[in-house]
């Protein structure tokens, strides 16, 4: 080793001789151990930081354009305006975007340091879960207080789920898959491929709710939406 040789003809004191082949010695022959215990290092220090800064990820431009966009449809019934139609699904879009937008963000502020793959994959399912159990109820209760029978705020839920059925089992499968692929190496780049995802199926929104609510003809342009 030319490093060695170099060192044993220096002027330097025996001591410090010693300690320069020792030093070359360990890194020769173990550079690739203490190359990847430096990277994860680095990794690990990087993580915390890069999934807070998803915090700016267009997935919240997104959420908020498309509200704004979903909320100015407009819908008629037996080729008339239909106010009532019109207004459920403004306000539909309204609560699904308000907490989709609340709960994507807050999911951020997990301790992602100590979850295992498997388990990150959990929590990233189980939220999605109940982020749209959480804007249901929402909705439900909102329509019932406008004077929506329950029976007809069922009908239109299961509607809607019918027409996002895909779009929701496609989330699912997505994500199974990207923690599945090994280039994605860490917690960061598996949140971020997960909510590029999701940012893409909210861009349908627009067309499923649409789907949905042309397809009720009629039903609610007698009533009263308070």
């Amino acid at each position: 080793m030319q490093e060695i040789s170099s060192i044993l003809n220096s002027k330097l004191s025996p001591i410090m001789i010693f300690i320069l082949v020792l030093l070359v010695v360990i890194l020769y022959y173990f550079h690739k151990p203490i190359s990847a215990w430096l990277t994860s290092l680095i990794k690990r220090k990087e993580k915390v930081q890069d999934i807070k800064s998803l915090k700016s990820h267009d997935i919240f431009s997104t959420l908020q354009r498309v509200k704004q966009e979903a909320m100015f449809l407009k819908f008629f019934s037996h080729g008339k305006y239909d106010e009532t139609k019109s207004r459920m699904s403004a306000d539909f879009v309204r609560f699904k975007c308000d907490v989709c937008y609340d709960k994507f963000q807050t999911f951020l502020d997990n301790d992602f340091s100590k979850l295992s793959s498997d388990e990150l994959k959990q929590l990233i399912l189980s939220s999605l879960w109940n982020m749209h159990s959480k804007y249901v109820n929402e909705i439900k209760n909102h329509w019932i207080d406008r004077g929506i029978e329950k029976k007809d705020v069922d009908y239109v839920i299961e509607l809607f789920e019918l027409f996002r059925h895909g779009v929701v089992m496609g989330f699912q499968h997505r994500v199974e898959a990207i923690f599945s692929c090994e280039h994605y190496d860490s917690h960061f780049k598996k949140i971020l491929a997960s909510y590029n995802i999701f940012a893409f199926g909210i861009d349908l929104l627009p067309k499923d709710l649409q789907d949905t609510f042309e397809s009720i003809n009629g039903k609610f342009a007698q009533i009263k939406y308070n």
